[in-house]
């Protein structure tokens, strides 16, 4: 059984904890018009539609909101949703995945003689710290993709 779109809209709103009204500003439509979706008084059009599919709050919903699945692997969520699984990582598992992969790295380049003068080898410290952030990129994504405001559910 698929739900409204007016329900989907509360549900939503639900995850933000927004009043009506607060909700229904932020995305441009007018509180009349919202409250009459949530209620199912009235079908929701395609311009209310896209302004909250489209708003950066909420894009993460926008495919659960129009055909009812979701693709966590693409960002798109519905409500409720825990996003922690996904292998983002939290400022602890960041830093200390941070600090490993830099020793790492380092302790490679010391062996290979990168950080001594040496004229047979054509490589310098930029070239060490390319290959230093090729490492590390995986894990700064991995932090970068977190949400802002760290919560465990979207």
């Amino acid at each position: 059984m698929s739900i409204s779109l007016g329900e989907k809209f509360k549900l939503i709103r639900g995850t933000t904890g927004l009043n009506q009204i607060k909700f229904s500003e932020l995305v441009g439509i007018g509180i009349s018009s919202y409250k009459k979706y949530e209620s199912g008084n009235h079908d929701v059009g395609t311009q209310s539609l896209l302004k909250v599919a489209n708003h950066p709050q909420f894009k993460k919903y926008s495919l659960w909101l129009i055909t009812g699945e979701t693709n966590p692997a693409a960002g798109q969520f519905a409500p409720g949703d825990v996003i922690d699984e996904l292998g983002l990582l939290n400022e602890e598992e960041f830093e200390e995945q941070f600090i490993d992969t830099s020793i790492k790295s380092l302790m490679m380049f010391f062996h290979l003689d990168w950080f001594r003068v040496n004229p047979d080898k054509k490589i310098d410290i930029n070239d060490c710290g390319k290959l230093l952030l090729k490492d590390l990129k995986p894990i700064i994504d991995a932090r970068a993709s977190k949400p802002a405001n760290n919560q465990k559910t979207a």
